[in-house]
């Protein structure tokens, strides 16, 4: 008799559990027939714009129901609009997600007015490669080296304050004394990058190399640009001659703000979701981009618009976030705010 309460029993919860999980059959049910939003927080023309568009022609052959994948740009404050739509409006049932610039996930370490988010509480999705921002000046430019940056301006685009060009710009200011005069309030990168060519200003600080290697591949075949400094937890392998700055800064304390700034650049093009989507979504989701990163088709594509694809899963990028945050000590971050004040700070108003 009391086995066969405890064999009723066991039936009765694996009843239950059948029920609670939904079945592959289930999930496509959900996603057939469906659209996915990616929202990309640059506008079009940019890389992470590249990366979301040539992610989304190839992703949804792996998700359960095979969905249509829809490209939406919302530009603004260097991504930041972006996050906080995914956070705070975007519909948490797994049909949107989106990318945008990977410093913005930690902003709320520094307090950046205007990022409403828990950076450890998006779902993530996963990241596309990683990444190494370089400081660059235009051809025509008197600066050709980072050591004339100690005595020569050099004018440099960013699309505001609390972007990533515009703290690394800080930073490099800060830090090692560079001089730079700095041209705010460009909607998109495509805006500098067209600005830099028709001479309105000189260089970017921060952008991304394989920004460059995708967006703007004549700019090195032609010898266009200077590459002065690079800006990563290591050197790129295709600028063995040019400094890093974690090889340039000596100080302790200013060192280990450096690094705390570039960590996120392990997840070069990261993809996140609103926290609290069904868990059975985010896996499916997460599974569909692992497979996509290994789509042959997927490779050839980005291969062919010269796209560096070196990804990390949705796990390994929320683990990477939640020690960023656990890890970072008070002094640290207090350093690397001072070291991106100018970055963030609001400009004066002029005097009617």
């Amino acid at each position: 008799m009391q086995g066969k309460k405890i064999a009723g029993f066991t039936l009765a919860v694996l009843m239950a559990a059948a029920i609670a999980s939904p079945s592959p059959a289930q999930a496509a049910d959900f996603y057939a027939g469906k659209q996915v939003k990616i929202i990309i927080g640059l506008g079009a023309g940019s890389t992470y714009d590249a990366y979301a568009r040539t992610l989304a022609r190839h992703m949804g052959r792996y998700v359960p129901g095979k969905p249509e994948f829809l490209n939406v740009n919302m530009p603004g404050a260097g991504s930041l609009k972006a996050y906080n739509y995914i956070y705070n409006v975007a519909k948490k049932d797994g049909t949107e997600f989106g990318t945008g610039h990977r410093f913005v996930p930690i902003m709320p370490l520094f307090k950046i007015k205007g990022a409403n988010f828990d950076g450890t509480k998006f779902s993530y999705i996963g990241s596309a490669n990683k990444e190494v921002g370089v400081t660059i000046a235009w051809h025509s430019s008197d600066v050709k080296t980072f050591n004339d940056l100690k005595h020569k301006v050099l004018v440099v685009g960013t699309t505001g304050r609390g972007a990533q060009l515009t703290n690394f710009t800080s930073v490099l200011k800060t830090a090692l004394g560079a001089k730079f005069k700095v041209v705010s309030g460009y909607k998109t990168t495509r805006e500098i990058d067209l600005a830099l060519e028709r001479g309105e200003i000189q260089g970017r600080a921060g952008v991304s190399y394989n920004s460059i290697t995708n967006a703007q591949p004549d700019w090195i075949t032609g010898k266009k640009v200077t590459f002065l400094i690079q800006m990563g937890l290591s050197k790129h392998p295709e600028l063995p001659n040019v400094p890093n700055i974690l090889d340039m800064v000596t100080e302790k304390t200013d060192r280990e703000a450096i690094e705390l700034l570039l960590a996120p650049s392990e997840m070069g093009r990261p993809f996140v979701a609103p926290p609290d989507i069904p868990a059975d979504r985010l896996a499916q989701l997460r599974g569909a981009f692992d497979k996509a990163m290994k789509d042959a088709a997927f490779l050839a594509d980005a291969k062919k618009q010269q796209m560096e694809i070196n990804p990390m899963t949705g796990g390994e990028v929320e683990a990477l976030m939640k020690r960023i945050y656990s890890t970072a000590s008070p002094e640290t971050v207090a350093r690397a705010m001072a070291l991106t004040a100018d970055g963030v700070k609001k400009k004066k108003k002029k005097k009617q």
